[in-house]
């Protein structure tokens, strides 16, 4: 008797797994078939090559020291550092080379033991090809 009862809960079980795992499936197609239907095109890859130049000191510097935290001038990593940045971006590598956009935003030290930086940027561009663009 003891048996049959586990046997019918396994049964009872497949079931229920097999209705699930049909019910993903339908769903993911559902999903394809919503992307596909969205009208966006073929993606386009653009490559792009430019100079960015991060000055933090000097007479003009682009990017200033806006917070640290208090272990900061002790760690090895500069944990804690956050500078705020409006960098130029340039055709060449030499910071005298045509100015072609602006990298602006903020980034941060956000590793303890190792050195890992925390960036969030926006590229705009104001020359050439991609003038008036952002990312």
């Amino acid at each position: 008797m003891e048996s049959t009862g586990i046997a019918l809960a396994l049964v009872i079980l497949l079931f229920s797994s097999s209705v699930i795992l049909v019910q993903c499936n339908e769903e993911e197609e559902s999903l394809i078939d919503w992307k596909e239907n969205l009208g966006l095109g073929k993606e386009k890859v653009s490559r792009l090559h430019f100079f960015f130049h991060d000055t933090l000191s000097g007479k003009n510097p682009t990017a200033v020291r806006i917070a640290q935290a208090a272990i900061t001038k002790t760690s090895p990593t500069l944990f804690g550092v956050v500078n705020m940045a409006d960098d130029p971006l340039t055709e060449g590598p030499e910071p005298t080379s045509k100015l072609v956009g602006r990298a602006q935003g903020f980034y941060a030290s956000a590793g303890q033991q190792e050195v890992c930086l925390l960036m969030a940027m926006s590229y705009s561009f104001t020359e050439g090809k991609y003038k008036g663009s952002s990312l």
